[in-house]
This record gives C-alpha cells, sequence and structure tokens, in this order.
C-alpha cells in the first residue's frame, strides 16, 4: 500500500503531470467561459449545432432555380455556399417573425427526441390569420411534408454563420 501510495506521489510531482492538469483545467474554464458568454451574445440555450446530414448541400448552383423560379434572388441570401455533415452552425435566437425573410437558414424544434431540422425559408405565409413558414432543404428535390406548414414557435433559431468541418467533434462525442 506503501510502495503503491509513493507511486502515485511521485507520478503527480512529476511537472509534465501537473502542466498537463493545469492545462485542461485552464481550457475547461475557457469553454465554459466562452460558452456562457456566447449563449448571452447570440439570445439561445444553444449557439451552435453539428450538421448530420446533406441536406443542404451544394453541388453547384443547381439550389439557386427554385428561388430564381419563385422571383427572389438567391445572390442575397445571408448564407450562400451551403454546408454538410461534420460542419458546425452558428445559431442566433429569433425573437419575432420579422426577423425572418426568405433565404434564411433556420433551426426547427421537429418535437421531443427528434433531431431538429435545419432548412432554408421558401415561403412566409398566413392560414387562417396565423403565419406560417415553409422551409426546404438546397440538396433536396422537393420540400417535405413536415416543413409545409412550420408554425413560428417550432423556430429554435436561425443560422448566422458555418463553421466547415469543426462540428465532426461533436458528432464523434456524441456517437453520430
Amino acid at each position: 500500500m506503501k510502495r503503491t501510495k509513493n507511486i502515485i506521489s511521485s507520478f503527480l510531482g512529476q511537472n509534465i503531470v501537473r502542466d498537463i492538469i493545469k492545462f485542461f483545467l485552464l481550457l475547461g474554464f475557457f469553454y465554459f467561459a466562452m460558452a456562457g458568454v456566447l449563449t448571452l451574445a447570440f439570445g439561445t440555450d444553444s449557439f451552435w449545432m453539428a450538421v448530420i446530414s446533406n441536406s443542404m448541400k451544394h453541388e453547384g448552383d443547381s439550389w439557386q432555380e427554385y428561388f430564381i423560379e419563385q422571383g427572389y434572388d438567391p445572390s442575397t441570401f445571408p448564407i450562400q455556399g451551403g454546408f454538410e455533415r461534420g460542419d458546425l452552425l452558428i445559431i442566433q435566437r429569433v425573437s419575432s417573425l420579422s426577423e425572418i425573410s426568405v433565404g434564411d437558414v433556420l433551426i426547427l424544434d421537429r418535437g421531443p427526441g427528434v433531431i431538429p431540422l435545419t432548412h432554408r425559408v421558401v415561403a412566409i405565409w398566413e392560414e387562417n390569420g396565423t403565419a406560417r413558414i415553409t422551409t426546404k432543404g438546397d440538396a433536396n428535390d422537393g420540400i417535405l411534408l413536415e416543413e409545409r406548414s412550420i408554425k413560428p414557435e417550432q423556430i429554435l433559431g436561425k443560422v448566422v454563420f458555418v463553421i466547415p468541418k469543426i462540428g465532426y467533434i461533436s458528432l464523434w462525442l456524441s456517437g453520430q
């Protein structure tokens, strides 16, 4: 028992081990500090999300055809390059429907236990006096049934920035 205690003391007494422990403690502190600041700045519970599908991946400019046919200029949309599995999305809270326009990319709640949907707004309209939104994945041929009549309360946030490939870390840690 005494020998084990001596080995542990000797091991923990080494500068390299102390430096590694300090590094990870400092890294953890900075992570949580930044997470707190960014959560407040973007006004949402989760200011980032990793992309798990390729429904918004661009293969050329074909994604723009739908919008051009509808009379929109896709070159004015805030998120131009699309994104794909493994990218990290930075999300900002949306406090009212007036902050949303056709072309914005939204994160949508699909219910408990279901992964949120991240697609581009193709229409904003009213149904019986209530605002509704329709979205579509840039790489999808058509509009999914569940995204034809989205209620404003389903909106979790708006994508404001995309960081390529960094989301793979989150996917790996969550087993996806």
